[in-house]
């Protein structure tokens, strides 16, 4: 170590001193007493000793920069070296040359330390070579580790510079060039002022210390052989370390105006990283970069190295070196994007795209250092292709090309030279990542990669344009990518999407359109556009189709709760409901006459003479001819109160919109027929009345305003019509609205005398404000003052009803009280309602046409009345007038109850909060009697119970929504209740059997698939219940698609319905969808886990009663000493089935019913609880069933059975029909059933005079139009009167034992009202066992009963569509009667289809290709929400009493019937309905996307197998033989950035490419280019805008058609679009064009989002294999060559990156995939390997 120190010593002795050899006194101390410097001054003593003098550049240099101090001579470097030498024998030499290092990296840093150390360092490397040299050294055989340190344990010799050495450690190169890079700074360098006269100052030494020291790495590595180097340490890891510190060095170097010194530096800086990343090998070299930067810049003027930019001094130097090198091997292996992947702190954006950096590099100001970049990066690649391999490249690629394009961004308009040559190389390195080496296609990086990152370079696209503005230069290139983008987009995106949202029938992802799918959210600007032009929904056109279709608030707070919790803007209500008023308004003024009426004209609508005077003729209200249309400003009305009130948006935002649909910004109004606007509507102002009665506003908005500006009062006062007022369809509601409200607030308006001075244009209006003041005193005197005459309200002229509606818009209460008061007179007339328990108020009634008339406010004031008053739970009807009278009144009164529902379907929005409270009240009795059987099931004594009040509240209720309500009612909340009183019981279950056979979508399994619901088994009582839920599931499923519900929900959904097995005929297995009947029929599913009904032995039961002397005692003579045995006998469950099965077998064997004791009878019948009686009575039918009779009297069991039902009314007739149609049983029962269901219907005279005598009573079908209803349902009870406890034996009064349950008041109940919905189930089964004579008896003698159905309409249709096709249906008798069932009068129904129903001597002939075109284009104006669904005949039902309140519903339903009602063929009705959408034939006009949309929506309702598949068989047909797939699309380049040209001075970007196409397939004339051109993107282009040009074409028609089809399907139809996909492909005739493989994209592309849905985790793989085998199929007749390519084939491309995430979600798929891609041709392998790349 001794030797060591003097080592350290000697080398630097006062070298640290800067002052000891003044660098201004150099050249004279060179040169001694001379004053001029010598030409040349050797200085290889700092170099490698190898350095050849004559050929080495740096032994020569002849610059100035540098001076080499004389001092340096004064040492013995040979006696130093020795001296080192003999120091490391002792311990590792690379250990003593570090403490070297350390001694040298000692602050100062001075040059003279440098030389010196270098000079040592040439002495140390002569005696020890980092070669071995020797005539037996082989530098191959060395062997050392790569970090280049020696062995310690290893002796050293005695060494001397004349000897050479056999053995020895490499020495420590790689240590000592770690630790020299350490030492080299440019960090606080400056240099001195331009006009210094020396270059050569303190200053700079920095500068000279990194020239000197690099040159001697540079000498060192030059002068080695790459094996030596790799054995001395120059590995991996160092040659990184040694580039990343240069390249952090380099950046802190002045971006421009250089000095000389600083231009050396960068050029020696630059030849080492030179050194390392240009690899010389035969296929590319130094030289190749050296020409392709040369290529990419303008030609220079001749200037000598000098005068050279660093960055060209290092070309030049490079290309040199090159050849003077003394081995053409490559040091290391390193590229440019190793560097980048190791140099976070420099390059972290490229590997991170959200790492921020405050100074990105490289940055295009810097020329040198983006030059010398970007060229590194260009050559790494040509040298080496194989980096296009590496899976992470892609990252860094597209971030590599984002910063160019942000660096770019950067440059001025006007570029200098530089700023060109700068801009070129950007361009030339995303040339090369995009296109590849070879140009042709085959980068790292895809277009669509580049389109994707151009939002975070740009900002958004939106408004057809970037956020940020783009350079001149790049914006061709930036079209082009939009060009594709939006070409991408349009495949995405079907041609038209705005497709309407149908309320109740669309499935989940209708609700999620185009712009709350995450894949479109690059295409968010072209969305915005698409929306606009009307072409794709939106969350407005949402909420628009649900206010259109009369959603209920339910819906709407779903959807607002939905975009709440997404972030999206939930004002889209509020647009949508000014968009239904502007549609509503413009609507009525289409239908009103605008001629001013004559003086002295009556509008007076009604001439019936039977009117009764009521004084007031001299008030005369205007009655428009439009009335009809009143119901839209009702319904309208009633959604806009309905949100105000729940604070969606506020009445002063509303008014806003009103206003700003009538007045420009400016104040003036629009011209008449703009587009979303109206011209001034008297109708505007009369909305805005009805909220008034909204209490925020009547309280706080409209008093504030009054005593404030008036601002809002002027403005309501601004959208005021006089014209509308004078003309002949005036309407005097809506035209005094203004004065109306005036009157109604004028306690709030301030000085009210000075109106029409503060607001000059309310004076028009104010000439009638005299008629609301006659008005009321008119209503006070006839009305108020009358209000006890019980027929005051009845018969009322249009006239009065008008009065009497402007009355409730002039003051607030007065209409509502006065209504109810006629409704329930203070001093009425006690009557009775079906049993002398249940009596009410006599008053009278109110027609629905006044009530419509009325306001929501009125309206809403009203129920809230009845609902207080009559309709509370907890105490029963409460009455206003005299106490004792009203102690005698115990339920509501029948008016009242009319006149609520009346008023709930008038107003059902606002009234729905009070109809959700009325069925939480119902659960809270279901939770009441719930809460007592199972206390009474525990041996506790119950504690709660319902009192007589709720009971007769519960019962008025259930009656009212169960033949009401039920229409309003979609889904199952709860399971039959525990009800102990039996005649509220049979409501109830009633209801809930009419509520599972009306459900309309498949949201009911999810429903009965609570995990939380209160009972395990839902239907465990009632067997009926069951079987219709089964039956409603399996419709559904079939007629709507079982969607993306598992199989397994459905297994377990049909598990929890009734708590034995329930079996099924094969009859009616065959028409379940397959996941029904594989739970009824499959081995292992969980029905067989279900324990099996027990089953009654009619021959050991008959055994077991003639042996049982006790129980016959006491049934036939009522024997007292036998009752209590027999009642603890039948009170136990498991005893109860057998009951009505032992009467029936006694009754058999003696005969006859009559014989029991009744009493006796009765007793035990009430021991079933009312749950179990229907299952029971199954019991009972299939015990009749099984049963064998006497022979001789074959009547006997049809003869008992009736007196059981009708004379004693022990068992319900409705209940017994079920079970005789259960369908299920062998077929002998089957045929036996069905003489019972003969007999009961056909030959028993009882229900048969039921229905004559309901008949005759005239009861209407449209039963909110009659007011007599319950006199006449009490003229039916009195003469067929209706038992609920078994007392029909007993007279009226005789004393029962035990006594009857309270009496419940009958409002609408019936025997023949009951049986509808069962004749349901019969005619269902009479149709599965082709029972057609006795199914055509029943609809003849019974059919007309229908038209009291709840839904016949949908009920119909929903048959037909579930038995399609069906033999018995197919008899044109059968389906004729069946279409029959329907009132033709309450649809609107084509003529045709009403003739073919009506008349049987009709066939298929008069449904011709017109009826269906009829059919499309009727469904497509019930769909559109600017026809707002109005009434086609006035004598149409008004739409909120109709069946199907919706329009859409109900459009697309009575589509549906008169398809499936015609006996053609489904091939020739899908040719008839092709031929309109395809313009094919006569039809030469394209239709509207919205009929498009209708055509697709009726389709896929209709049965698939039948219906849809024709449309696969065209589409194929299409696809493989129109003549604009059959062609290959336009040629072009691949998109490339363009180089600027330089003319005059100045810099442009060329237009011309050169139009070399070599490949046979792409050579077309001129001329077809052209028309191709012309034609190809009309094909894929926007279906509207096609229309609107006259370019419709078939393709494109298709398209649109095919997406509505798809769109309105469920999940379902997709494994069958997979299987004309592979068909398509394997078809001989193969797909050969790139515009067939664009056509199946455009198929594809916009359904992929539902196909990851599907239930077969493998479905969408198989699609993704499918299309990839097309691509190879195509491809394969396609010859790319010279980075041409065809427009259809690179949208395909783009369409296949943006799905790519697909094409890797298994390791399986993407294995398959690759393979295909690689059977490829070439380039198209190259380009889509990338997309199953594993990563």
């Amino acid at each position: 170590m001794e030797s060591l120190r003097t080592v350290i010593s000697r080398l630097f002795a006062d070298a640290q001193d800067p002052g000891s050899t003044p660098l201004e006194d150099t050249n004279r101390k060179y040169c001694g007493y001379f004053s001029r410097r010598p030409p040349k001054r050797r200085r290889v003593s700092v170099l490698h000793p190898d350095t050849n003098g004559n050929s080495d550049p740096f032994s020569s240099d002849d610059s100035a920069m540098i001076a080499y101090l004389l001092q340096t001579s004064r040492l013995d470097y040979d006696a130093l070296a020795q001296d080192f030498l003999r120091a490391s024998v002792v311990g590792n030499m690379s250990e003593q040359l570090k403490v070297i290092m350390l001694k040298y990296r000692e602050p100062p840093l001075t040059l003279m330390k440098t030389t010196r150390l270098l000079a040592f360092l040439n002495h140390l490397l002569m005696i020890m070579p980092i070669t071995p040299k020797g005539s037996t050294t082989n530098t191959t055989n060395i062997s050392s580790s790569s970090s280049g340190y020696g062995n310690p344990g290893a002796a050293t010799a005695h060494y001397h510079h004349h000897h050479h050495h056999t053995s020895q450690q490499p020495f420590p190169l790689g240590q000592l060039f770690e630790d020299l890079t350490l030492t080299l700074s440019l960090r606080n360098a400056q240099m001195a002022p331009s006009n210094s006269n020396s270059n050569n100052n303190n200053n700079s030494v920095p500068y000279l210390i990194w020239v000197v020291t690099l040159q001697f790495m540079l000498s060192c590595l030059r002068n080695n052989s790459p094996q030596a180097l790799y054995n001395a340490g120059i590995a991996t890891p160092v040659i990184l370390g040694i580039i990343k510190h240069i390249l952090l060095e380099l950046t802190r170097l002045p971006a421009t105006n250089m000095t000389t010194t600083q231009k050396k530096c960068f050029a020696v800086g630059k030849q080492m990283l030179d050194l390392f990343l240009v690899h010389d090998t035969p296929s590319s070299s130094t030289n190749t970069s050296t020409v392709s930067l040369s290529s990419t810049l303008s030609p220079l003027p001749h200037q000598n190295l000098r005068q050279l930019s660093p960055i060209e001094q290092s070309s030049t130097s490079t290309a040199l070196t090159s050849t003077t090198s003394a081995s053409s091997s490559t040091i290391g292996n390193v590229s440019y994007y190793d560097v980048v992947y190791s140099f976070p702190e420099l390059y972290g954006h490229f590997l991170n795209s959200t790492q921020a950096s405050t100074n990105p590099q490289p940055a295009i100001a810097n020329h040198n250092v983006w030059l010398m970049t970007l060229q590194y990066m260009i050559i790494s690649i040509t040298q080496d292709h194989r980096l296009f391999e590496r899976s992470p490249t892609l990252m860094v690629a597209v971030n590599i090309i984002k910063h160019v394009l942000r660096e770019i961004n950067t440059l001025p308009a006007n570029l200098s030279t530089a700023q060109v040559n700068c801009l070129n190389k950007g361009k030339e390195l995303i040339n090369l990542l995009l296109l590849g080496p070879m140009g042709d296609g085959a980068g790292v990086v895809s277009h669509y990669d580049i389109i994707v990152a151009l939002p975070d370079v740009y900002g958004d696209f939106l408004h057809g344009t970037f956020a940020q503005s783009i350079h001149w230069t790049m914006e061709k290139f930036i079209n082009e990518l939009g060009k594709r983008r939006r070409h991408l987009a349009f495949l995405m995106m079907p041609p038209d999407a705005s497709w309407p949202l149908i309320s109740q029938l669309s499935r989940r992802h209708e609700y999620n359109d185009l712009t709350t799918r995450t894949s479109f959210h690059m295409f968010k600007g072209d969305l915005i556009e698409f929306v606009k032009e009307g072409n794709s929904t939106n969350i407005e056109t949402h909420f628009r189709d649900m206010l259109f279709q009369r959603a209920s608030m339910d819906e709407f707070r779903q959807l607002e709760l939905s975009l709440t919790q997404s972030g999206y803007d939930t004002t889209q209500i509020r647009k949508a409901m000014v968009a239904k008023v502007r549609d509503v308004l413009q609507c009525i003024q289409q239908h009103s006459k605008s001629d001013r009426k004559n003086a002295g004209n009556e509008n007076d609508y009604t001439n019936d003479s039977s009117i009764k005077g009521r004084g007031g003729d001299d008030i005369k209200m205007t009655i428009p001819s439009y009335l009809d249309l009143w119901e839209l400003m009702n319904e309208t009305a009633d959604q806009l109160y309905s949100f105000v009130t729940a604070e969606y948006f506020t009445y002063e935002d509303i008014l806003k919109d009103f206003y700003d649909l009538v007045y420009q910004s400016n104040g003036k109004e629009y011209p008449p027929g703009s587009k979303y606007h109206l011209s001034k509507d008297n109708g505007l102002v009369w909305f805005l009345l009805q909220l008034f009665f909204i209490d925020k506003v009547a309280q706080e908005v409209i008093p504030g305003d009054f005593n404030g500006d008036e601002r809002l009062f002027d403005k309501i006062v601004a959208l005021y019509n006089e014209d509308q007022t004078e003309s002949v369809d005036g309407f005097s509601l809506r035209d005094l609205a203004l004065q109306c409200g005036i009157y109604l607030e004028r306690s709030n308006i301030k000085d009210i005398t000075n109106l029409k001075m503060r607001h000059p244009r309310v004076a028009s209006s104010l000439q009638y404000a005299s008629v609301c003041h006659k008005i009321m005193t008119y209503f006070n005197d006839c009305y108020h003052q009358n209000v006890t005459n019980p027929n005051l309200f009845h018969n009322l002229s249009i006239q009065e009803m008008t009065k009497i509606a402007i009355q409730g818009q002039i003051r607030r209460d007065t209409l509502p009280y006065t209504l109810y008061v006629y409704l329930v007179p203070t001093d009425p007339e006690i009557a009775t309602i079906g049993n002398p328990e249940s009596t009410y108020a006599k008053g009278g009634s109110l027609s629905y046409k006044l009530l419509d008339l009325i306001g929501v406010g009125a309206k809403h004031k009203l129920l809230q009345i009845i609902y207080k008053m009559m309709l509370l739970d907890e105490v029963g009807p409460r009455y206003q007038g005299n106490n004792q009278r009203g102690a005698q009144i115990t339920c509501v009164s029948p008016k009242v109850i009319d006149t609520a529902y009346k008023l709930l379907y008038s107003a059902p929005c606002s009234s729905e909060l009070m109809i959700k409270e009325i069925f939480d009240r119902i659960r809270r009795c279901d939770r009441v009697y719930k809460a007592r059987h199972e206390e009474e099931m525990a041996g506790v004594t119950p504690e709660k119970s319902l009192s007589v009040e709720r009971m007769r509240w519960l019962h008025t209720m259930l009656q009212m929504m169960n033949y009401r309500f039920i229409r309003l009612f979609h889904y199952i909340r709860y399971s039959v209740s525990n009800l102990e009183h039996r005649q509220i019981y049979r409501v109830l279950e009633q209801f809930v059997f009419n509520l599972a056979r009306m459900q309309l979508d498949v949201k009911l399994l999810r429903s009965l698939d609570d995990p939380n619901r209160e009972k395990p088994i839902w239907f465990a009582e009632s067997e009926t219940v069951a079987r219709a839920v089964i039956t409603s599931i399996s419709r559904l499923i079939k007629t709507r698609g079982q969607a993306d519900i598992k199989t397994e929900q459905i297994y377990r959904v049909l598990s929890s319905l009734f708590e034995y097995r329930l079996d099924w005929s094969p009859e009616s297995l065959k028409y379940f969808p397959e996941a029904v009947r594989s739970f009824y029929t499959d081995p292992q599913s969980p029905n067989q886990r279900i324990p099996p009904r027990p089953v009654i032995n009619p021959i050991q039961l008959k055994q077991q009663v003639v042996n049982n002397k006790m129980l016959l005692g006491y049934l036939l003579q009522g024997s007292a000493d036998h009752e209590q045995m027999m009642i603890q006998t039948f009170s136990k469950s498991e005893n109860q089935a057998s009951l009505l099965c032992i009467i029936w077998t006694i009754a058999v064997m003696r005969s006859s019913m009559d014989m029991f004791h009744m009493p006796s009878i009765r007793k035990l019948l009430l021991l079933v609880p009312p749950a179990r009686v229907d299952t029971h009575a199954v019991d009972l039918v299939d015990f009749i069933l099984k049963m064998d009779y006497p022979a001789n009297v074959p009547d006997l069991p049809f003869k008992l059975l009736d007196t059981m039902i009708w004379k004693y009314q022990w068992v319900n007739f409705t209940n017994i029909i079920s079970a005789l149609g259960k369908g299920s049983g062998t077929p002998e029962r089957t045929t036996k059933a069905f003489h019972y269901v003969q007999y009961l219907l056909l030959e028993s005279p009882e229900f048969k005079k039921r229905a004559d005598k309901w008949l005759s009573l005239g009861f209407s079908h449209r039963y909110w139009t009659e007011e007599d209803f319950h006199e006449k349902l009490m003229q039916y009870l009195n003469e067929f009167p209706e038992y609920h406890e078994y007392e029909a034996h007993q007279h009226h009064g005789q004393h029962m034992d035990p006594p009857l349950q309270p009496q419940m008041p009958v409002y609408y109940t019936s025997i023949v009202n009951d049986f509808v919905p069962f004749l349901e189930v019969l005619i269902a089964r009479l149709i599965e066992y082709a029972q057609t004579d006795l199914l055509l008896q029943i609809l003849d003698r019974y059919g007309n009963l229908f038209y009291y159905h709840h839904s016949p309409l949908s009920y119909v249709c929903n048959l037909l569509l579930y038995y399609y096709p069906n033999d018995t249906l197919n008899d044109p008798r059968i389906c004729k009667r069946i279409v029959r069932l329907l009132d033709f009068d309450q649809y609107d129904i084509a003529p045709e289809a009403v003739a073919y129903s009506q008349n049987d001597d009709l066939d298929a002939s008069i449904f011709d290709a017109k009826y269906f075109e009829r059919v499309i284009h009727k469904l497509a104006d019930s769909l559109n929400p600017k026809r707002c669904g109005s009434r086609s005949d006035p004598k149409l039902p008004e739409r909120h009493f109709r069946e199907i309140g919706s329009p859409a519903v109900q459009g697309i339903t009575i589509a549906m019937l008169e398809i499936i009602l015609t006996p053609v063929p489904p091939s020739m009705i899908i040719k008839y309905i092709l031929d309109l959408v395809l313009q094919r034939g006569p039809h030469q006009v394209g239709v509207s996307a919205l009929t498009i949309h209708a055509t697709g929506l009726l389709l896929a309702s209709l049965p698939a197998e039948h219906f849809v598949r024709p449309i696969w068989e065209e589409l194929s047909n299409l696809i493989m033989n129109d003549p604009c797939l059959l062609e290959v699309s336009e040629p072009c380049r691949l998109i490339r950035c363009g180089m600027p040209k330089r003319t005059n001075g100045k810099y442009f970007m060329s237009q011309s490419l050169p139009d070399l196409i070599s490949t046979a397939v792409l050579r077309d004339s001129m001329s077809s280019r052209l028309r191709k051109a012309m034609v190809h993107p009309y094909i894929f282009n926007d279906y509207t805008y096609n229309m609107h040009n006259y370019s419709t074409n078939a393709p494109n028609c298709f398209l649109a058609l095919f997406h509505s089809l798809l769109h309105y399907s469920s999940l379902d139809i997709f494994p069958v679009f997979l299987g004309y996909l592979r068909s398509l492909r394997q078809t001989p005739d193969t797909l050969k064009t790139d515009v067939q493989l664009l056509y199946v994209c455009f198929l594809l592309g916009p359904a992929l989002h539902r196909i990851e849905k599907l239930d077969n985790n493998n479905r969408d793989a198989e699609f993704l294999l499918e299309l990839m085998h097309m691509v190879k199929q195509v491809t394969t007749l396609m010859d790319m060559k010279d980075g041409w390519s065809t427009q259809a084939l690179e949208q395909t491309f783009d369409f296949l990156h943006h799905i790519r995430a697909g094409f890797v979600k298994s390791l399986e798929l993407a294995s398959q995939l690759r393979e295909i891609v690689k059977s490829m041709n070439a380039p198209i392998s190259q380009r889509l390997i990338r997309l199953v790349l594993e990563t």
